[in-house]
C-alpha cells in the first residue's frame, strides 16, 4: 500500500483533477451551446409552420369563390384553433379508451 502512496505524487494528482475539471466544463459548454441550437431551430420551424398555416386558410377561402357556381352559398370553413381543439379532443378520447381497456385487462388478470 505504501508503494501506491510513494507512485502518486501530489502534482499527478493536481493535473487529473484539472483535466477531469476542464473536461466538465467543455462538456457543459458544448451541452448548452447545442441546447441553444436546437431552440434556434425549433423557433424557426414553428414560424415557418405559423406561416405556412397563415397563408393556406387565406389562399383555400380565395380560391373558393371562384370555384363556386352562381347562386351557390359559400360553405363556412372551421378555423385552425377549431380543428385543433377537435383533435385534441379526440386524442383525450382515444387516451381515455386505452385507459379503459388497460384497466379491464389488469382486472381481467
Amino acid at each position: 500500500m505504501t508503494g501506491w502512496l510513494d507512485y502518486i505524487s501530489t502534482w499527478s494528482v493536481m493535473k487529473w483533477v484539472i483535466l477531469v475539471l476542464i473536461a466538465g466544463f467543455i462538456g457543459q459548454f458544448g451541452r448548452m451551446t447545442a441546447e441553444a441550437i436546437v431552440a434556434k431551430m425549433r423557433a424557426r420551424r414553428g414560424r415557418a409552420k405559423k406561416t405556412k398555416t397563415d397563408d393556406a386558410p387565406a389562399a383555400a377561402s380565395a380560391a373558393t369563390p371562384a370555384a363556386l357556381p352562381d347562386g351557390a352559398q359559400p360553405s363556412v370553413l372551421p378555423s385552425a384553433d377549431a380543428a385543433k381543439l377537435e383533435k385534441k379532443r379526440l386524442k383525450a378520447l382515444a387516451k381515455a379508451k386505452k385507459k379503459e381497456a388497460k384497466n379491464q385487462s389488469k382486472e381481467a388478470s
